[in-house]
């Protein structure tokens, strides 16, 4: 479904669902956010944030997009630039990435003023996320480190389903996010 989606409907949506993250990451979620990361489209449909990357580096917050470190099993951050488009090379599996050594490698000391953007094929109203398998953003979201970054889910409305299954390892969502609106997850205490 997500590869079939219609090309005028999803320049519209794009721009509807980077507005509405922008409105999230700069007044809704409790403490300022300063540092974000981000992601660029690799499979047909994925949400492209280009828009809202853009939105936030005007604003002077740190942005960062994913470098795949396959052999070791896990994502490293790279900052970029005002011409971050022009400068991803293919990494993992073709997919975009910021070439090493080409910015400062986001380490969390402590997360309170970090947001983290992640994709998925499909989240539930609690928060959990159906990835695609490879568990990188559930190891990088589950280090001490990175407890108290605001997790954001980024999907189309489409999505969003009654009920996701999930593993004892994968971390939920405090956010949800798409073209429709932004969603804060309350759990069951």
């Amino acid at each position: 479904m997500l590869a079939n989606l219609d090309k005028r409907w999803a320049a519209v949506a794009y721009n509807e669902l980077c507005a509405q993250l922008v409105t999230l990451v700069k007044g809704q979620l409790s403490v300022p956010v300063q540092h974000i990361l981000c992601w660029v489209p690799c499979f047909p449909g994925e949400v492209d944030l280009a828009p809202f990357i853009t939105e936030m580096l005007k604003s002077e917050r740190k942005v960062y997009l994913p470098r795949v470190e396959q052999y070791e099993g896990r994502m490293s951050f790279v900052q970029i630039g005002e011409d971050w488009g022009a400068k991803l090379v293919p990494g993992a599996k073709g997919i975009l990435e910021p070439p090493l050594g080409s910015g400062e490698i986001f380490k969390p000391e402590y997360s309170e003023d970090v947001a983290v953007m992640v994709p998925g094929l499909a989240y539930d109203r609690s928060g959990k996320r159906l990835g695609r398998g490879g568990g990188y953003y559930d190891r990088l979201l589950s280090i001490p480190e990175m407890r108290e970054a605001s997790k954001i889910g980024i999907c189309w409305s489409m999505q969003v389903v009654h009920d996701t299954p999930t593993d004892a390892h994968d971390v939920p969502m405090d956010w949800i996010c798409h073209e429709r609106g932004a969603l804060k997850v309350e759990r069951d205490l």
